[in-house]
């Protein structure tokens, strides 16, 4: 009789991941030679002063832009000259891809037809999406999964902005995606919408890794498992919430700026341990 030996899990690979990527608009440098990974199920936050290039760094990874140099890999496979429609394909959405609702439709008209055109059907025409049933189903599932289930007969457009930003993250689930790209997604709303995102975003584990840019630092300390630092197009900094919080190099970096009274609520702690060790060498490296 044979044992079998069990051999230690080995390390996840990353579902995205950014190497040495650089962007110039001329002498600017937007990016500056950016590692980034992002993990299956992880929600990963990228903060940073105005300016920083926060911006500029979703573009590229969504395809709206080109860097000058450098790979991105979803899920080990090479994306960089890829278009935005063979990411979205991939499973790679982006909640601002869709600027516009139909504000003329209901809820479920909205989100059937999104699923409809992940279907490769047809739209031409209104009439054959009413008539598949099978894209209503969908369409109310996902509508439930944002928080709309209660609205799937409303008219898009008189929906109040933060439920107009629940329909357009429905929108992007409907592409079926592995991992969402959400740049400031609390933009424009008060403490009790914001309330009601937060919870919908962090449902998207396991199944949804999202990368997520935000200035709500009160969302972004509760949301992330993991903040990366963004200053003149360099990551500063990554790490557990804690230890971006205590980091030196970012209390800097923020210096009268809003993650600076976040932070001063918070002092006390110090990097320590293995992880803060890793992170302080980070610092130092992205410093030089």
């Amino acid at each position: 009789m044979t044992s079998t030996c069990m051999k230690p899990d080995s390390p996840r690979p990353a579902l995205l991941e950014l190497r040495n990527l650089v962007k110039r608009y001329g002498g600017l440098v937007a990016t500056d030679h950016l590692n980034l990974t992002l993990m299956p199920g992880e929600i990963h936050a990228i903060i940073g002063p105005n300016g920083a290039g926060k911006t500029t760094l979703i573009q590229q990874i969504s395809g709206a832009i080109t860097p000058n140099q450098g790979s991105i890999l979803l899920d080990g496979s090479d994306i960089t000259q890829l278009p935005m429609h063979r990411r979205v394909a991939l499973g790679l959405a982006r909640s601002y891809q869709i600027t516009n609702i139909f504000s003329a439709y209901s809820v479920l008209d909205n989100l059937a037809l999104a699923v409809q055109a992940l279907s490769g059907g047809s739209m031409r025409f209104w009439r054959p999406v009413v008539t598949e049933n099978a894209l209503f189903e969908q369409a109310a599932a996902i509508a439930a999964r944002v928080g709309l289930a209660a609205q799937l007969h409303r008219i898009a457009g008189s929906l109040a902005h933060g439920e107009q930003r629940q329909l357009e993250i429905g929108l992007a689930l409907a592409t079926n995606p592995r991992m969402l790209l959400l740049d400031e997604p609390m933009a424009g709303m008060g403490q009790e919408e914001s309330a009601r995102l937060i919870p919908l975003i962090t449902d998207l584990r396991p199944d949804i890794a999202v990368l997520l840019v935000e200035h709500d630092m009160d969302a972004v300390f509760r949301m992330a498992d993991r903040i990366s630092v963004l200053v003149a197009g360099r990551i500063i900094a990554s790490g557990a919430p804690h230890q971006i919080r205590s980091n030196p190099a970012v209390r800097q970096a923020y210096l009268g700026d809003e993650l600076g009274d976040e932070l001063s609520g918070d002092s006390s702690g110090e990097l320590s341990g293995e992880g803060d060790d890793e992170l302080r060498d980070n610092t130092r490296e992205a410093a030089k």
